[in-house]
């Protein structure tokens, strides 16, 4: 569970900006129709100070197959791209 002070989530996330992965993780909270991917990182830890690189932001209908239904996506989700910051 992450504590936080409701000021310290950040408003937007912008392309060509790095954030710590605590940073992302509130994002995250607020946001819920977001989705983030990253190449090496399996987990977003809400206490850690590691920062990542928001490469690019798009929108998306994410079309899913779940057991045996599909998912009609309804509105798009926005995904965001992270790379570490030493890589970038």
């Amino acid at each position: 569970m992450v504590v936080y002070n409701y000021n310290e989530i950040p408003k937007e996330l912008s392309v060509g900006h790095s954030y710590t992965l605590r940073e992302i993780r509130l994002y995250m909270t607020v946001n819920k129709e977001c989705i983030f991917l990253h190449a090496d990182i399996n987990a977003i830890d809400g206490e850690s100070l590691q920062k990542v690189f928001i490469v690019s932001k798009d929108e998306y209908y994410i079309h899913q197959q779940t057991d045996r239904s599909y998912q009609i996506p309804y509105k798009k989700k926005t995904i965001y791209l992270l790379v570490d910051t030493l890589t970038n």
